[in-house]
């Protein structure tokens, strides 16, 4: 197959597996939500529930889905809800080793890994980077979605079409690279933490309160991290950074 040259420094690409997982939810028990998301590929086995018994669960899904938008990515949020929390509880793991066949940990996981033609030169201005989360689902078609100013919800088949993905961050990361020229410089603050053995950088977006990214520099894999934002705005105390590695921890180990 032969490949446009893509772009991708200081882009995260990641599983996006707490929206996969959502899905495999959605599309097991048919339940009557997001129909501008496509279906899983390839589809899951359904196991319809009663029509007045997947309304109630599809009112707490949408506030899963919310929830799911607001978490760090590359994690699984469960749900807060009872009855729909014991019917995640009951599929997560057949949805997480799902997902793990459908979107290949190597594929993005290392430069070296990627195909022929997607190179790591800069899009816009490389004297003005940004950090931009994009995270793969394995639906149907070609298919993205907003999720904020910095990250970006693309279907497999979408990211694995160079002139597709470039059509997307380009005008993306130049619109953000212009905010930041009309912002004064203001140096990000760095923390360096070690949490359980496992050591990280943190640094927070100074034009983006409440933004941080977080670089795993004992990970397995190089280059390997995560990015967060709270939906306040508000600044994280260093407790609660710690518990965010925690967790990313955890989670990539479970």
């Amino acid at each position: 197959m032969t490949h446009e040259t893509q772009d991708l420094r200081n882009i995260s690409v990641t599983r996006g597996i707490g929206f996969t997982v959502a899905l495999f939810v959605r599309d097991r028990l048919a339940l009557p939500v997001a129909d501008d998301v496509p279906d899983l590929v390839p589809r899951v086995t359904v196991e319809a529930l009663p029509r007045d018994e997947a309304a109630a669960l599809a009112d707490e899904w949408h506030g899963w889905w919310e929830k799911l938008a607001e978490a760090p990515t590359g994690r699984v949020v469960r749900p807060a809800s009872g009855r729909l929390a014991m019917v995640v509880d009951a599929v997560v793991d057949e949805a997480r080793a799902w997902e793990e066949d459908m979107v290949r940990p190597s594929f993005f996981l290392s430069e070296a890994d990627l195909p022929p033609g997607y190179v790591p030169d800069p899009i816009g201005d490389p004297d003005v980077p940004v950090v931009y989360d994009v995270e793969l689902v394995p639906v149907g078609g070609a298919w993205h979605r907003d999720l904020g100013p910095h990250r970006l919800l693309v279907s497999v088949g979408t990211w694995e079409d160079p002139a597709a993905m470039d059509a997307l961050l380009r005008p993306r990361i130049e619109r953000l690279q212009s905010r930041v020229l009309q912002i004064p410089h203001v140096a990000p603050q760095t923390w360096h933490m070690v949490v359980d053995g496992q050591v990280f950088t943190v640094k927070d977006r100074p034009h983006e309160p409440g933004s941080y990214d977080f670089h795993w520099e004992n990970g397995p894999i190089e280059g390997y991290g995560f990015s967060i934002g709270t939906s306040t705005r508000e600044p994280l105390s260093e407790d609660a950074l710690r518990r965010e590695i925690r967790g990313f921890v955890e989670g990539y180990e479970s």
